[in-house]
């Protein structure tokens, strides 16, 4: 995964789950047993079906669909569970009815993902290719509020979801709030800061915002680009152009000398401070911070200035590992699992009160568990696959899962949390368990979930 400055979104809106319709209602598995030559069809009477030709029970299937099937003949009226119908099928047909339930699995997900597109606060991913590079930079601009006052803006790292902006604007950095692009806000606590060089990295309580920056690796002084950055005048966030006029040094934080430091040319209003600079192609090349520059014998003159790209590199190198976001929790312990109609993560437990348990997630053996087969209409087919489904998301975030489930697809809106203590999480339940029916067995003092742990060196900025 990227990291964009050498470190390391989310809407409340529930996906509806799609309804069925008679040309995508899904089956609901088949059984077929044999015992002294004779077959038998779920738990009726025994049958002997016609010559080159296997019984098979579909449940979840109307006549009528049944009937349009090329190829199939019936062999006694329905009777027994509501929509369960004796048929006889041949290899033909049988592969039929094998590609229509692996479509109406496609079409559950891809309902999934075009309802997650459709949201009216969140662009579609062939609209943000269209946005200038400015406006796509803009929606990861946020306005960082204290009781519903903007005090300041802040700029998401890609790849991240923390915010970095300038420290002088927070004040002592309690009771603050991030206002996304969309309009929904997120409590935030600082995680780290640097007095001398006036930057701040927030950490967002809930929700991962997914639309981040990157570092530019251009030299932004001297340069024919238009240099663009941001304000808040008017209360309605927008791009403006900056002139950046030379590599100066200025007082900081605690009469710290700052040297190679952005001159800027261009009026900054006190509510613009922790803008990012932008180049043209959307990336960033300084951050808005305040500074003091000498004036003689007077004292010196507060000023507007931009952190280079190399300062924000080393600030965030040093934030300690514990400056992270809340890990997203799902609750269920599984293996890699697949059916005829379907591969997954085979549910074998669940975590008491967890998201899982709240959503009526059930976990059991190859028979019993819920099969998970896609997390906000994207496939998992293992454990791992799954715990990074879920980390693509923060606390509080409502996410769709595709489950197979009493042999029919369904879909389930889960509320992710926070990880609760490590003494009551028993370990991850996303990772890995042994591949048997049976859960894993509870430890009295399990080690932190990977998602936690996180290399005290952050890794450098990749080049572009």
């Amino acid at each position: 995964m990227t990291r964009p400055f050498a470190s390391r979104p989310a809407a409340e809106e529930t996906v509806p789950p799609p309804e069925a319709t008679a040309s995508t209602k899904p089956l609901a598995g088949y059984t077929r047993s044999v015992k002294n030559g004779q077959h038998f069809v779920g738990s009726r009477r025994p049958h002997r079906p016609a010559e080159g030709r296997t019984r098979w029970t579909f449940g979840g299937l109307t006549l009528a669909a049944l009937m349009a099937l090329p190829g199939s003949a019936f062999a006694d009226p329905p009777t027994g569970d509501p929509g369960e119908v004796r048929v006889e099928l041949d290899q033909e047909t049988l592969d039929r009815v094998r590609a229509a339930a692996e479509k109406a699995a496609q079409d559950v997900m891809s309902a999934a993902q075009q309802r997650q597109s459709a949201k009216p606060e969140a662009a579609k991913p062939e609209d943000k290719k269209a946005l200038a590079p400015e406006s796509r930079a803009q929606r990861a601009v946020v306005s960082i509020e204290r009781g519903g006052q903007p005090i300041g803006l802040g700029t998401v790292l890609a790849n991240d979801g923390r915010i970095l902006t300038a420290l002088s604007t927070l004040g002592a950095g309690n009771d603050l709030d991030v206002r996304y692009a969309d309009g929904h806000t997120s409590r935030v606590k600082l995680g780290h800061h640097d007095r001398a060089w006036d930057l701040a990295l927030l950490v967002p309580q809930t929700g991962k915002w997914q639309e981040g920056l990157a570092a530019s690796e251009r030299d932004p002084v001297g340069s024919d680009e238009v240099i663009r950055s941001f304000t808040a005048a008017r209360g309605k966030l927008a791009s403006v152009p900056m002139a950046l006029k030379a590599r100066t040094g200025l007082l900081g934080g605690d009469d710290k000398l700052l040297r190679n430091v952005i001159e800027i040319g261009s009026r900054v209003g006190s509510s613009d401070l922790g803008a990012p600079i932008i180049d043209e192609s959307g990336r960033v090349v300084g951050v808005v911070a305040r500074g003091c520059a000498e004036n003689g014998d007077k004292p010196c003159t507060p000023v507007a200035y931009g952190v280079p790209v190399s300062a924000i590199k080393s600030f965030l190198r040093a934030v300690p590992e514990d400056a992270v976001p809340p890990t997203a929790w799902l609750g269920i312990q599984g293996v890699p699992d697949a059916t005829s109609f379907a591969k997954g993560v085979r549910v074998l437990g669940v975590h008491p009160e967890s998201p899982a348990d709240a959503a009526k997630i059930k976990g059991g053996d190859r028979l019993g568990g819920d099969l998970i087969l896609a997390v906000d209409g994207a496939p998992v087919t293992s454990p791992e696959a799954l715990a990074e489904a879920v980390r693509k998301h923060g606390v509080g975030d409502k996410v769709p899962l595709l489950l197979f489930s009493d042999g029919k697809y369904q879909q389930v809106n889960v509320t992710l949390r926070a990880l609760p203590d490590v003494a009551d999480a028993e370990a991850d339940t996303e990772t890995s368990a042994a591949d048997d029916a049976e859960p894993a067995p509870r430890k009295a003092a399990p080690p932190p979930p990977r998602a936690l742990r996180r290399p005290a060196n952050l890794p450098p900025l990749p080049r572009r």
